[in-house]
């Protein structure tokens, strides 16, 4: 019986071992509706008036003994039609008595409402509630009863019965929608929202699950492709995020219906996106390790496929690390990092092809690791120093100043080569403090040989600049400080920085540099003809000098256009104004033929290697003592 449908038939138990009594209940219930006068009843009692068109009537069945109403009872809830009501004496001898049957009926049927009919009892009222406990199912109607109480109460228990499932039927619709909810938002929760694909979370109990496969069947085979789009950040850039989204979304779809599916030796595929336009490839139950390459192939000839995205033809290629179980690894994670330093390979490598992963790209990364911790602490641990390399005057080898180089003594690897950690430096972060702190230890160093040595009255330092350090909010500021804590003219101080660095953000590069030089700082550009707009930022940007990068000046004796590109940069530098230094020089040939075009400056090992401070200073002092005396 549907408890919400608009005509209800309300099914009442009489258990009374009198048939009088069952008559009379037949006679007050049996086919009529409850009168219209209990409707203000019925409002007071459930807060809303009865509807127009609901009829309720009432059904009866009688038992004249406990145990037998307790059959009918079990026996209408396994029909699904149970009774809603029961009116039950108390005293029925030989069988039951009242209260021992109402027990038993709640334990049938326990959301059944009952109404004890009695002109006396056995049981006092406080020994009821102590038996059958406090209940609203439970009410005392004494006998002889008036016809309209019984209308009344068998129309309110019934009613509050419907109102009772009512509740629960609702309460039981909520609960099942919080159910679905909870599944949709723990099923979002594993998937990308952008592509669909499952997410990192996802990705890891799926690689969890194979690595414990892995332990217990080592013959079975999988493997992980980390892949990363080559030219996704021009796409951002130029076609804007919305076309980029649209992108990873079809790159998805590619990946997808390419895993999809059963494989020729690969039963299962599995897509994924980590973020951005990184994602993975599970391959499962590999027949060979050395076909995870082949389907890497295919997936790199499908991606290569043009997009068609709003009408722009976008193509694309991906860099792909590869790993597998052969390696046993511990959790999902080791297994990424290590597709992923496979990628980054790939990605060195020239891009658009893939990298199987082996032990020594792990050790390198475990290397390389190591070396970001140690590096993070060294500028505090005091590892770090400053070499000076002299630059002299090419027109009679004076020094005329030095450019500072920083090195790293590491405790237990020794010297570390600027090559191996000033990159790395930029990657991690660390950068703007070291070239920080190398800028105030040059100039304090500059200041220190002033005011111990005369001779170093016109002596210059340089210091290169890196472009994150160009990026700073508060590198004029910096810069303006030291030179008033050293107290060196702005002259003195020459900040080198590659042609790069100063492209990256033009803009801001102009502003930033013009207030530098607005200092009276000098900005020179070092390795000057490696980019490709070499020519426009010598009129663009407040460029006082300029250093001709080492590539050509070691070309210059067996290559003729090198040294043709080398006479025509210090020939446009000359008619602008800008001097130049060379920078590299090692063989007296390469000094004579720079001299022969009256180039300013050179540097090198041909003069001197990068000295400390206090070998810097003895060079000076001892080529100071020579020039004089010649």
């Amino acid at each position: 019986m549907n408890p919400f449908s608009f005509k209800h038939t309300w099914r009442i138990l009489v258990i009374d071992d009198n048939e009088a009594i069952h008559a009379d209940f037949r006679k007050i219930l049996a086919n009529r509706r409850p009168s219209d006068e209990l409707a203000g009843d019925e409002e007071a009692i459930f807060g809303k008036p009865k509807m127009e068109g609901i009829q309720d009537t009432f059904e009866i069945d009688c038992a004249l003994q406990g145990r037998a109403g307790c059959d009918m009872a079990a026996a209408a809830l396994a029909d699904s039609k149970p009774y809603h009501l029961a009116f039950v004496d108390m005293r029925m001898p030989p069988g039951w008595d009242g209260v021992q049957t109402i027990e038993k009926l709640w334990a049938i049927d326990p959301t059944l409402h009952v109404v004890i009919c009695s002109a006396y009892s056995d049981y006092s009222w406080e020994r009821i509630i102590g038996t059958l406990g406090t209940t609203d199912r439970l009410l005392i109607l004494k006998k002889p009863f008036d016809e309209l109480e019984v209308c009344q109460i068998a129309t309110a228990l019934t009613a509050k019965w419907l109102a009772t499932e009512q509740a629960k039927m609702r309460l039981a619709e909520m609960e099942q929608l919080v159910q679905l909810r909870t599944a949709e938002l723990k099923q979002a929760a594993l998937v990308d929202r952008l592509t669909g694909l499952p997410n990192r979370e996802l990705l890891n109990d799926r690689l969890s699950q194979l690595i414990h496969h892995t332990r217990r069947d080592p013959t079975r085979k999988f493997a992980v492709l980390f892949l990363d789009f080559d030219r996704f950040k021009v796409v951002n850039d130029s076609l804007g995020h919305s076309v980029g989204d649209m992108l990873l979304i079809a790159i998805a779809d590619r990946l997808h219906h390419a895993t999809r599916g059963s494989d020729t030796v690969a039963s299962l595929g599995t897509a994924a996106r980590l973020g951005g336009d990184e994602f993975i490839v599970v391959l499962d139950q590999l027949r060979d390790y050395h076909d995870a390459a082949r389907v890497t192939e295919r997936l790199l000839e499908t991606l290569r496929a043009p997009y068609n995205l709003k009408g722009h033809v976008v193509r694309t290629t991906a860099s792909v690390g590869i790993t597998t179980s052969a390696i046993p690894y511990n959790n999902p994670d080791e297994m990424i990092r290590d597709a992923d330093t496979a990628m980054y390979r790939a990605k060195a490598a020239g891009k658009a092809r893939y990298m199987l992963f082996d032990q020594k790209m792990h050790e390198d990364a475990v290397h390389r690791l190591t070396i970001e911790d140690d590096l993070r602490q060294a500028l505090e641990l005091n590892q770090l120093f400053l070499n000076y390399q002299p630059i002299v005057s090419l027109s009679n080898s004076a020094p005329v100043g030095f450019e500072a180089l920083v090195r790293w003594q590491h405790p237990q690897r020794g010297l570390i080569s600027p090559l191996e950690f000033i990159g790395l430096a930029e990657e991690i972060g660390v950068i703007v403090p070291l070239g920080y702190w190398v800028l105030s230890t040059a100039c304090r160093q500059l200041a220190d040989w002033r005011k111990r040595r005369p001779e170093f009255r016109d002596v210059s330092i340089s210091v290169n600049l890196s472009r994150k350090q160009l990026a700073a909010p508060d590198l004029v500021e910096r810069v303006a400080q030291t030179l008033a804590e050293t107290g060196i003219r702005p002259s003195d101080l020459k900040l080198e920085i590659t042609e790069s660095a100063i492209m990256e953000n033009p803009e801001e590069a102009v502003r930033v540099l013009g207030q530098i030089r607005a200092l009276g700082v000098e900005l020179h550009m070092d390795d000057f003809g490696t980019g490709y707009s070499s020519l426009s930022c010598l009129h663009r940007f407040p460029i006082s000098g300029l250093k001709i990068d080492r590539a050509f000046v070691e070309d210059v004796q067996i290559r003729r256009d090198a040294a043709a590109l080398i006479k025509a940069i210090v020939n446009l530098a000359h008619d602008l104004g800008i001097h130049v230094v060379a920078e590299g020089l090692e063989m007296p040939a390469q000094v004579a033929f720079l001299q022969a075009l009256d180039c300013d400056l050179g540097q090198g090992f041909r003069f001197a290697k990068p000295l400390s401070a206090e070998a810097a200073e003895a060079y000076f002092m001892a080529s100071t003592a020579l020039a004089v005396s010649a």
